[in-house]
């Protein structure tokens, strides 16, 4: 169970560092291209994107769902509940939010309330990972502690 934490951990960690990025400079970012750039540059962003985060939320995803086969092992059932949650959390704005307004965005160019909305909807995926990664330090720091 150390492992499979500490792995998840790892991930959630690299995942928060992605995604305070993608909000604090990427997603703001797109809002200050000129308009002739940005369809190429946001094409650029989910085919480049997609190979970091991809791999990365689809191994935390799988993590997660595997901790609960060592559910009895869990000494922090509710805070890996909680921290599970977060994950459905991300997955559900990442499919229903941000990969749609991405799609919208090469689709007809630069929309800057589109963007607006995109950097505000995004602080619920920011936010879940930072706390899931604090959730997931907690445990590891516990199961390690003399």
């Amino acid at each position: 169970m150390k492992i499979l934490l500490l792995i998840s951990l790892i991930i959630s960690a690299f995942n928060t560092g992605l995604i305070w990025l993608v909000q604090l400079v990427h997603y703001p970012g797109f809002a200050k291209m000129g308009a002739e750039a940005y369809k190429g540059y946001q094409e650029f962003h989910m085919r480049s994107i997609s190979w970091i985060v991809g791999p990365s939320m689809f191994s935390e995803l799988a993590l997660t769902a595997f901790g609960f086969f060592y559910w009895q092992q869990l000494l922090h059932k509710s805070l890996y509940v909680i921290g599970a949650g977060f994950v459905l959390i991300i997955w559900i704005n990442t499919a229903f939010w941000a990969v749609p307004s991405h799609t919208t965005l090469v689709q007809s160019g630069q929309d800057q309330a589109l963007i607006s909305r995109l950097v505000q909807i995004n602080w619920w995926r920011t936010i879940s990972w930072t706390i899931r990664t604090c959730l997931l330090a907690y445990m590891v720091y516990d199961l390690t502690k003399p």
